[in-house]
Order: structure tokens, then C-alpha cells, then sequence
């Protein structure tokens, strides 16, 4: 085991740091998006066309003069966008599965990302898809299906629905990594099994006012960037046909895929607040730390088998029968101790820069 060569530097970051991670992430693992992401996002995507397409194919024939044709194109929009937004975390399944293994350990293929993401559907389809209002929010528009725009079902309930979701997601932002990282039960009969619900509560209190900020500053940076790649989208299209209006093809495909790309972005960004908030609150960096400088020392099996000793004899006792997948334990907070194939780094190497490498493939 190389001792200077890690996947992802394990310590603190700000939330600059994480957007700047994230950049790096895409280039290094594409495929996270450009298969993962994007094979998730399909399905959702299709059936977001069967629901809403039937309002821009209605209305393009009148144009932005009649006020009732630019009443349901905002329509079509509004609701377009709150869809993306709750089918996010539920599209971005396989890609949180591969880059949480990839991450950490060596790349999975995608045979095995998919196989696990088919064994844990049911349950991440009900706590990300029905729980947090995909399907319900669906059910709606498919309710609303031909009828004409109303401020109420157009108005009132998809804000209603958005600001709901938000303030759930700010303050649980990290259930589908339980859910498919650390796999968690919904329910169990055994006590001392840790469910969904005691690890979020575990993993989100300690931290609650710093993670509303953070969902706070990113919603506002992907907002403005989804703007930059929606604007950028168009100028191309001017550049090359001459044509600014927001017709069809715009609205059925250039406005999606705006929404879509950005989406695929915040899942990643997602994926490592979680781990950094996980690093803050469990010390992973004086653990790893600790375990590779006792490898140096006294080799290997010396590494693996150093624990840092916690000040409640609780935790010490649940970080000692952890596990990657996340066992039975006493205390919830500590569900899920860092995996030390790969992400054991040397103590000496400086830990200033966010992104540079301890080696090749680190970042």
C-alpha cells in the first residue's frame, strides 16, 4: 500500500473548496455523469415529456403576443424546473453509488453499480421518490393533464411543494447517501440495528445551521449556473441559426438539458458535502492520520488494527465494530468508520490545498 497516494485528500473543507472538488471530480470520473447520472435521469426525463410536452406543442402556434400562450410557456417552465429539482437525488442514484465506491476504493463497473441500485430500489424509490415529493408532484401534472393554467394548481402548490422540499433538504440533505453508501434500514425490529431515521438524526443535528447555509449558497450558485448553461446553449444556437426565440426546441430540449446538466453537477457537489461533513464530525483525517503513521512504523495489520481513543467509551465501542456498509452499533453517529484501503494517507503530507494530490491519483 502506498502511503503517499490517495483518492481524495481526507480533511475540512469550505464550501469553495468543495465546488472546486467537484470540477476536479468530473474530469477525473466523466462517466459518473455521462453514463451514471444521465441513465438514472432518462427514465424521469421521459416522463417528464409525457406529462408537460402537450403545453409548449399547444401553445407555440401563438406566440409571446398572446398573453395566454406566455401564461402557460411560464407554466410549463415552473413546473419543468420543480420536477428536475425533486427527481434529482432519485436520478443521481447510480452516480452517488459509483463515486462513493470510486472514491474510496477501486473503480466499480457499472454492472455492479446497477446491480445495486436494482437491489435497494424499492427502498430508496419510496424515501427519494414518494417521501420527498417526485412522484407525488408527478401525480399532480398527470391530475392537471390537458386542463388549462389555474393560480392555484399552477401557482400556489408548486410553491408550496418547493419551499417544503427545501426546507427538508436543507436540513436532511444526505439521505440518499445513507440510504445507498451506508444502507441503512428504514425500519427494524432490532433495536440495536441503526435505521434510516436515527443515522440522519445522528449525522444532520450536530451540524443542522451549517447545512441549511450550505444548501442556501449552492442552490444559489447552481441557479447561476444553470442560467450560464441555458444562456450559453442559446448564444450557440443564435451564433449558428440565427434564431433567439423560445420556440419548440427550445422548450422541449434546450431548457431541459439545462436543467438536467446542472442537476448532474449538484449530486456530486451533494455526495462531498456528505463526506465532509462526515470528516468534520468524525475526525477521519486524525484517524486516518493515526493509522497510516502506525503503518509506517510497524506495518500493515498495525494500520488496520489502530483506533483513536474517543472520549466516550460509547463511540469507541462503535467505531470498533463498524463496518464500510454500516453494521449494528451503539451509537449511530458512528455508523460507518472511513474504508482504509484506500484513503489512509500519510501524516506528513501538507494538507493546504484542497485539490492537489498527495500523488497520482489523488485529488
Amino acid at each position: 500500500m502506498q502511503l503517499d497516494r490517495t483518492h481524495v485528500v481526507v480533511r475540512r473543507r469550505t464550501l469553495s473548496e468543495i465546488g472546486d472538488l467537484s470540477l476536479v471530480m468530473l474530469r477525473r470520473y466523466p462517466s459518473a455523469i455521462g453514463i451514471g447520472f444521465f441513465a438514472g435521469a432518462a427514465p424521469w426525463a421521459l416522463l417528464n415529456s409525457l406529462l408537460l410536452y402537450w403545453i409548449p406543442i399547444t401553445e407555440s402556434d401563438y406566440g409571446a403576443d398572446d398573453p395566454d400562450a406566455v401564461a402557460e410557456i411560464w407554466r410549463y417552465a415552473a413546473w419543468m424546473a420543480l420536477l428536475v429539482v425533486l427527481q434529482t437525488p432519485a436520478a443521481g442514484v447510480a452516480t452517488t453509488i459509483y463515486l462513493g465506491q470510486a472514491v474510496f476504493e477501486s473503480r466499480p463497473t457499472w454492472t455492479s453499480v446497477f446491480s445495486d441500485a436494482k437491489q435497494y430500489f424499492w427502498r430508496w424509490l419510496w424515501a427519494i421518490g414518494v417521501a420527498r415529493w417526485a412522484i407525488p408532484a408527478m401525480a399532480i401534472c398527470l391530475f392537471r393533464l390537458g386542463q388549462p393554467a389555474d393560480w392555484f394548481w399552477d401557482g400556489m402548490i408548486p410553491i408550496c411543494i418547493l419551499a417544503a422540499a427545501t426546507l427538508v433538504r436543507s436540513n436532511r440533505p444526505f439521505l440518499p447517501e445513507i440510504l445507498l453508501l451506508e444502507q441503512c434500514p428504514l425500519r427494524s425490529q432490532t433495536a440495536t440495528d441503526i435505521t434510516v431515521s436515527r443515522r440522519s438524526k445522528a449525522l444532520h443535528q450536530p451540524m443542522s445551521s451549517d447545512l441549511a447555509g450550505r444548501f442556501l449558497a449552492s442552490s444559489f450558485i447552481l441557479f447561476w449556473i444553470f442560467m450560464s448553461v441555458l444562456c450559453s446553449m442559446l448564444f450557440v444556437r443564435v451564433i449558428a441559426t440565427g434564431n433567439p426565440d423560445w420556440d419548440l426546441f427550445f422548450l422541449t430540449v434546450m431548457f431541459p438539458a439545462s436543467l438536467w446538466l446542472v442537476a448532474g453537477v449538484s449530486v456530486v457537489m451533494r455526495l462531498l458535502n456528505y463526506l465532509d461533513t462526515r470528516i468534520r464530525l468524525e475526525g477521519w483525517e486524525v484517524e486516518l492520520a493515526i493509522r497510516a503513521e502506525a503503518m509506517r512504523q510497524f506495518g500493515e495489520e498495525a494500520g488496520l488494527a489502530v483506533r483513536p481513543q474517543h472520549k466516550h467509551p460509547v463511540a469507541a465501542r462503535a467505531t470498533a465494530s463498524s463496518s464500510v456498509r454500516g453494521s449494528a452499533v451503539e451509537d449511530p453517529s458512528a455508523a460507518v468508520s472511513p474504508p482504509t484501503a484506500q484513503i489512509v494517507q500519510d501524516s506528513s503530507v501538507v494538507q493546504n490545498d484542497p485539490v492537489v494530490p498527495n500523488g497520482p491519483g489523488a485529488s
